[in-house]
């Protein structure tokens, strides 16, 4: 973005893909924060990230790398690489050992999706990713794959931006079409994790839409937000309940591969293993409006010091500072002794 103030990755989870589209031995090459990086599927089901380019004469193992077993075979010269990083075997050479290694990255497969973690100070990861309720919930909620799971794909836009949209309670009415702003409920923070709560009506000065046919109905949009790479927009109508997680992982210095996972509350009485109804189409709907955000994303520029209006001060102050610890070298947080 023009005039961003940092020149590090934010630290965090990140998405990288979804478990049903990486079988067992699959082979991608992958770019992400400024890195060449290979992701595979080892035969016992493991996913592994290395990075590409094999130490012995620098093939890149996405192209034509082969998963043998629980490790990567290099096409060149058949090299072959654990998950963790490490050299198993020269295969024409089996009796020798070299003093080399490849950077394995932290991944986790959590709700059908497929996570990286990133530090620019090589630190472990801080927290774990819970999760999302509803993802997991596919008795009372619809699976995510494959209707809820949209590629958005590379965009010219930071992480922090779909994040920032969660102290913005004016920008419905302008850029999602709504009667009137969101109304602040609450604003907590609990070190990487921000959840807030937002007074909604939706069908504001309608006397009817397909979402509220009866008329205006008073709801909530509640946002979790985990550090600056995944977060999630639950709209609450009643017992009717949409989760839309965005997760925004950087690419490259201005671009990131953007992925957008929604379910919503299953219809009465269905066990679909689709979703019908007022289910379908809030799916649909949902997939253009966030889309209506990106294209501002895309082509904004940060300013630093805003001339807010009408009390947007407060909470993006807070935001600004909150988001912070994600790019300096902050100190972890402190962790319980281990038991003797």
């Amino acid at each position: 973005m023009k005039d961003w103030p940092y020149d590090v990755f934010p630290t965090g989870w990140y998405q990288i893909g979804y478990t049903a589209e990486l079988a067992a031995g699959d082979v991608r090459p992958v770019k992400y924060f400024d890195r060449e990086l290979v992701l595979f599927r080892t035969q016992e089901g493991e996913v592994a990230l290395l990075d590409a380019y094999c130490a012995h004469l620098g093939a890149h193992l996405g192209y034509g790398g082969t998963v043998k077993g629980e490790c990567i075979e290099c096409p060149f010269h058949g090299w072959l690489w654990t998950r963790e990083g490490s050299l198993a075997q020269i295969p024409y050479a089996p009796g020798e050992a070299r003093r080399v290694k490849l950077d394995a990255w932290q991944t986790r497969e959590i709700d059908g999706l497929i996570l990286v973690w990133y530090d620019s100070f090589g630190r472990d990861p801080w927290w774990e990713w819970p999760g999302i309720r509803e993802f997991k919930d596919t008795a009372g909620c619809y699976p995510i794959y494959p209707q809820g799971a949209d590629h958005i794909g590379i965009r010219k836009i930071i992480p922090q931006s779909p994040v920032e949209n969660t102290p913005d309670y004016y920008h419905f009415m302008w850029v999602h079409g709504a009667g009137q702003p969101g109304k602040p409920l609450l604003w907590e923070e609990d070190g990487h994790f921000l959840h807030t709560r937002i007074g909604f009506v939706f069908g504001h000065g309608k006397t009817s839409t397909w979402l509220t046919p009866d008329g205006p109905v008073t709801g909530e949009i509640e946002t979790e937000a985990w550090g600056l790479g995944l977060s999630n927009a639950r709209f609450v109508l009643d017992d009717f309940v949409t989760s839309q997680l965005t997760a925004a992982t950087p690419v490259d210095r201005e671009h990131s591969q953007l992925f957008d996972t929604i379910t919503c509350t299953r219809e009465p009485g269905s066990d679909a293993p689709e979703p019908t109804g007022t289910a379908a189409r809030m799916l649909e709907f949902q997939k253009g409006q966030i889309r209506q955000d990106f294209a501002i994303w895309e082509n904004q520029r940060y300013v630093e010091h805003p001339p807010f209006a009408g009390g947007e001060e407060e909470h993006y102050a807070r935001f600004r500072r909150w988001s912070r610890q994600f790019y300096e070298n902050a100190p972890e947080p402190a962790r319980e002794p281990e038991p003797a």
